[in-house]
Parts: C-alpha cells; sequence; structure tokens
C-alpha cells in the first residue's frame, strides 16, 4: 500500500511533509508508512479519503481498480441522501418517517 500513497503523492506533487500537514497527520507517521515500517491505521485513512475524496479506496488499500473515482461514483456517494424510511408491519400498517 505504501507504492500506492507514494504514487497518489506524486500525482498531486506533494512531498511527504505538505502531504502530513494537509491531511492533518504528524510528519513521521508519513515517514513510517512510506519507508514500509508501519501500515496505515484507519484513522489514518479516514483522514486522507475526506481530504482527498477522489482517491479510489478501494485502489489505495488493494491495489485493485483505478486510482481515482469516476466523477458520477463521487457526485453520487456526495449527493444521495435519506428522503424517508418506510417501515411495514405485518398487519398491512405502515409508518412513515421524513427527515
Amino acid at each position: 500500500m505504501h507504492n500506492r500513497l507514494k504514487k497518489w503523492m506524486e500525482y498531486e506533487d506533494l512531498k511527504s511533509s505538505a502531504f502530513a500537514d494537509k491531511i492533518g497527520v504528524n510528519r513521521a507517521t508519513i515517514s513510517h508508512i512510506l519507508s514500509g515500517r508501519n501500515k496505515p491505521s484507519i484513522d489514518f485513512l479516514e483522514k486522507l479519503l475526506y481530504v482527498y475524496p477522489e482517491v479510489n479506496a478501494n485502489w489505495l488499500i488493494t491495489g485493485i481498480g483505478y486510482m481515482q473515482v469516476k466523477k458520477e461514483e463521487k457526485q453520487v456517494l456526495v449527493t444521495k441522501k435519506i428522503g424517508k424510511v418506510v417501515v411495514f408491519y405485518d398487519d398491512n400498517s405502515f409508518d412513515e418517517v421524513n427527515s
């Protein structure tokens, strides 16, 4: 995974210190991950994906897929909200909850 992280940083033209500052982690954390000493934590991944939602998390973690999420997929993830929840009961009645 550290190689994919390096690829993303090269793509964004970021040095490790600037990358650490941008996603809000210690510079040593980036250094340890890039050297292969440590594996990224869930907290690290969450921060990275929050700042860079266009990074394909599946690619970053597994190496499968493309480096970036397609714009159409990203828009669906960002704009899709629950509008209504309908609960059906076994007596054929129901309740609706609007958000």
